[in-house]
């Protein structure tokens, strides 16, 4: 079995006989493939084949629409691309199985907050304690406020047709009591 090497001076490939060392010369060129290495130093030849080319071209084309979408955000919102860095994608996991997820996962704080109600959930009363500043601050019940007025506008531009009068099924609940 022969193997097909290419030579790092000229860049052309050529057949080289297997079980033997690889040559101190390109046969074509001249240019002098050998090392100083000793045999026992670790070495990791780059396998290429159309798999893998296919496999890195994927990557790359991500990588270059992630640097274009930098430059279209600077276009759109103004600043420079380096202000929108955030948007490229520059950590990729490889080597994934079907249904992995290649993207870095987040962390920051309401990862760290869903974290820990998947480990344990709330208990003892300790949602209710989150609910406290929905009705106060700067902006009381805006979600509800805001449920409501889109309601309205559905109600409108649709002559009643996209609103239905059976309420959700958390209003059915006992001691459910509306807000705003």
């Amino acid at each position: 079995m022969a193997l097909v090497v290419r030579c790092p001076g000229c860049r052309k490939k050529f057949k080289w006989k297997s079980g033997t060392d690889l040559p101190d010369e390109c046969p074509l060129c001249g240019y002098e493939t050998g090392t100083d290495r000793a045999d026992d130093d670790i070495v990791l030849p780059a396998i290429l084949n159309r798999k893998t080319k296919v496999a890195d071209q994927v990557y790359r084309d991500m990588e270059r629409g992630a640097e274009h979408r930098t430059h279209l955000a600077a276009e759109v919102g103004g600043g420079t691309a380096s202000d929108y860095s955030s948007l490229k994608i520059t950590d990729m996991k490889d080597n994934l199985r079907a249904g992995d997820i290649a993207a870095m996962p987040v962390r920051n704080a309401v990862t760290e907050h869903m974290e820990r109600y998947k480990q344990g959930g709330f208990t003892g009363g300790e949602a209710v304690g989150y609910s406290g500043a929905v009705q106060t601050g700067p902006f009381p019940n805006a979600g509800a406020k805001m449920r409501t007025n889109i309601q309205q506008h559905h109600a409108t531009i649709s002559q009643g047709a996209a609103v239905s009068d059976v309420p959700a099924i958390e209003t059915r609940q006992p001691g459910y009591r509306r807000r705003g």
